[in-house]
C-alpha cells in the first residue's frame, strides 16, 4: 500500500494564485487523473504542485482511493498555517496463483485419496490403486 505526503496552506500567499499543494509520491496513473485541477509544475522528481485549496486536493484524492492516516502543522515558524497529511491507498489482495504443475498435484493427491477412500469403503479390504508418479 503506498504512501503519498501532502503539504499545503490553509491561509493565501498571494493574490494570483492564493494556495499551494505540495503532493509528493503519487503514481503516473494518479497524476493523470488529477489533471484537470491547475499545476504548478514539479518541485523535484516526485512532488507535484497544485495551485488549489489542500481540501479540493484531499478530496480529490480521497475519491481516488487515498484515505488519511495522520495530519500535523509544518515547523516552519514564520507560516503557521501549512499543515501536512500523511495518506495511503489499499489495494486488494491478489488473487493465489496455481501454476500447471501444482493443479497436476492437487489432482494426484486427490487420486490418491480417493484410493484410500475407496479402500476404506470396501470394509478395509486391500484394493490397491496404481498412481502415477
Amino acid at each position: 500500500m503506498p504512501y503519498i505526503l501532502i503539504r499545503g496552506n490553509l491561509a493565501s500567499y498571494g493574490h494570483k494564485h492564493p494556495f499551494r499543494v505540495l503532493v509528493s509520491g503519487l503514481k503516473a496513473a494518479d497524476i493523470e487523473q488529477l489533471n484537470r485541477f491547475p499545476c504548478g509544475g514539479y518541485s523535484d522528481e516526485s512532488t507535484v504542485v497544485y495551485l488549489q485549496h489542500p481540501c479540493v486536493i484531499l478530496t480529490a484524492l480521497e475519491v481516488l482511493g487515498y484515505r488519511v492516516v495522520a495530519s500535523s502543522s509544518t515547523a516552519v515558524k514564520q507560516d503557521y498555517n501549512e499543515y501536512m497529511w500523511t495518506m495511503r491507498k489499499e489495494f486488494s489482495d491478489p488473487e493465489p496463483y496455481l501454476s500447471e504443475t501444482s493443479s497436476a498435484v492437487i489432482e494426484r493427491d486427490n487420486l490418491a485419496n480417493s484410493g484410500r477412500e475407496g479402500a476404506n469403503f470396501n470394509g478395509g479390504g486391500s484394493s490397491k490403486i496404481d498412481l502415477p508418479e
